[in-house]
């Protein structure tokens, strides 16, 4: 889950790819071509990350080769150090998880 916080107000969102650079969000309104907003990541019940980031496009993308999803690529204008290394643990784990299960 999401939050991201725009000029207009917040909107709850749901994150659908992350890497460090940015990530793909699904929410139901548009946000304007770059501008910079703050999204809260909610990765887990016990942490969540706030990045400043911006709409770098928009579109559908199809992850899991069943389900196609609507909303933006958002790339990332700050990230504080700590909340870098620990998304990369996060995609770290997921790749160990399904490296894990295709054996």
């Amino acid at each position: 889950p999401a939050v991201v916080h725009t000029l207009r107000g917040p909107l709850e969102a749901k994150t659908r790819d992350i890497s460090i650079g940015g990530a793909f969000i699904a929410c139901a309104e548009e946000i304007d071509l770059g501008e910079n907003f703050q999204i809260m990541l909610k990765p887990s019940q016990d942490r969540s990350i706030t990045v400043t980031g911006r709409k770098a496009w928009c579109g559908s993308i199809n992850i899991d080769g069943r389900s196609t999803y609507g909303g933006m690529g958002v790339q990332f204008t700050a990230l504080s150090p700590e909340d870098r290394n620990y998304i990369s643990t996060l995609i770290e784990n997921k790749l160990d998880d399904s490296s894990s299960s295709m054996r």
